[in-house]
């Protein structure tokens, strides 16, 4: 596999109980059939719950998925196995091709895995950690098959940020032109291996060409809307039973990634940053039924719109989210891992920037590569706040580090007029982080659509 020259990749393949470590790209570990992602933050780490489609020089035909993984991370870019979930640990009782589609969820210091046997039930195990290891929670599945008018399978879990920290379990599939199919949607009890009501079938409104709502949905919320998603295709709604109006794709269904409706996954946000992760079909040899998991940052426009940003990964494909290079013609400040007083909105030029920029707020940008060789640094900006008082401050490896060079914004008079302010760097061997830290008077100070070294 071809690597940016940024990238160095460790593979540490497991054997026994080792764990093995990834260092971030696209796909996010390659060669294990990582499908049906899900990430979910828990004590300040992602989580990854995925199952795992058979060797990809398996000559299968039809769906080989004999067990379940989690993996964790404490930054999206160094990935590490932590627990392989087998069917026989289950109600399913022996080994199985049909460990589909899992999620994860928190409650009551208890950690909860819920997972597809097939397309027939869904079950749930119960852990201490959120890596594992699981039991069984009740030995049986927690949605029967027959349950509803749909089929039992595929759940995603959401958490509402309401005082009890309600839970609701969604799940099925949706084929608009089939009537014996959509998803439905229930809570659950607080002990999280129960139903607190009767499920409710999800509706949707509007009419969308090229919507094809599948199985696998996921929700998740932004401000006040709820987004509820096939792969990339979503719906929003301002409750969380629905009705859901559908609006479209957020990767503009680009099929050269994956952002398709088979593209199943999540949308998670980490230290004020989104993402998008989800699978790939990988075509190729005989291979049939095999999908490797990509992760880009997400954006949303003034609207609530999701937009992936394909940008990013037409030019930083194979280096993935998380890491960075020095050499880049220019690095997008959208593209920063970690955030504070500071807001990403869109851009008058287009595309996404930083504004609502404040005093004392910063950006975060690690893992730099080939920053020792840079001389200067310049930013992309624009201000129309009259105090006319505004600084860039870059710095090493924390928000309070060494001061690597210190740039003043000018007023510009207005926000659609940008200007390139460059000043002086003076990086080490060992600054491999960089901080900008911005200082001003008052009010939004200015805003900031791009970087570059020199």
């Amino acid at each position: 596999m071809k690597a940016s020259n940024s990238l160095i990749l460790f593979i540490l393949f497991a054997i026994g109980n080792n764990t093995s470590l990834i260092i971030a790209q696209n796909p996010l570990v390659p060669n294990v059939g990582m499908a049906d992602p899900h990430i979910h933050i828990f004590n300040n780490k992602a989580y990854l719950y995925a199952t795992k489609d058979k060797d990809s020089l398996s000559t299968s035909r039809t769906w080989n998925m004999p067990e379940w993984q989690i993996w964790s991370s404490p930054d999206l870019t160094n990935w590490s196995l932590e627990t392989t979930i087998k069917p026989e640990e289950t109600y399913i009782g022996e080994p199985s091709i049909r460990c589909w589609a899992p999620d994860a969820a928190y409650k009551n210091n208890f950690y909860y895995f819920y997972f597809s046997n097939g397309s027939l039930n869904t079950g749930v195990m119960k852990s201490s950690s959120p890596g594992g290891p699981f039991v069984d929670a009740l030995g049986k599945p927690l949605l029967e098959a027959d349950l509803t008018g749909t089929d039992e399978y595929d759940p995603t879990l959401f958490t509402e940020d309401d005082a009890n920290l309600t839970t609701y379990i969604a799940f099925g599939r949706n084929r608009m032109d089939e009537t014996r199919y959509f998803y439905s949607i229930v809570k659950l009890n607080d002990d999280m291996i129960s139903l607190a009501e009767e499920p409710k079938e999800i509706i949707f409104l509007g009419t969308l060409n090229g919507y094809r709502g599948y199985d696998k949905p996921t929700i998740h919320k932004y401000k006040h809307l709820y987004y509820l998603s096939s792969g990339s295709w979503y719906a929003t709604s301002t409750n969380i039973y629905g009705p859901y109006t559908m609006i479209g794709n957020s990767g503009n269904n680009n099929e050269k990634y994956g952002l398709t409706r088979q593209g199943h996954g999540n949308y998670f946000e980490w230290r004020n940053q989104w993402f998008h992760v989800w699978c790939q079909f990988i075509w190729g040899r005989e291979v049939a039924w095999y999908r490797e998991s990509k992760m880009t940052y997400l954006h949303y426009k003034n609207n609530g719109d999701m937009v992936d940003d394909v940008n990013f990964l037409e030019k930083h494909y194979e280096t993935g989210v998380g890491q960075y290079d020095a050499n880049w013609d220019k690095i997008e400040t959208e593209w920063y891992m970690g955030a504070e007083n500071v807001m990403k909105l869109e851009c008058p030029n287009g595309g996404f920037e930083i504004q609502q920029i404040f005093n004392n707020g910063h950006l975060f940008f690690p893992n730099m590569a080939n920053l020792s060789t840079k001389s200067s640094i310049t930013f992309h900006v624009s201000s129309a706040n009259e105090a006319k008082e505004g600084t860039i401050e870059v710095r090493a490896n924390s928000k309070d580090g060494k001061l690597l060079g210190s740039c003043e914004v000018p007023y510009t008079r207005n926000w659609t007029v940008y200007t390139d302010i460059t000043c002086e760097l003076s990086p080490s061997e060992n600054t491999k982080d960089l901080y900008f830290v911005f200082k001003g008077r008052s009010g939004n100070l200015f805003h900031i659509d791009w970087f570059s070294f020199n």
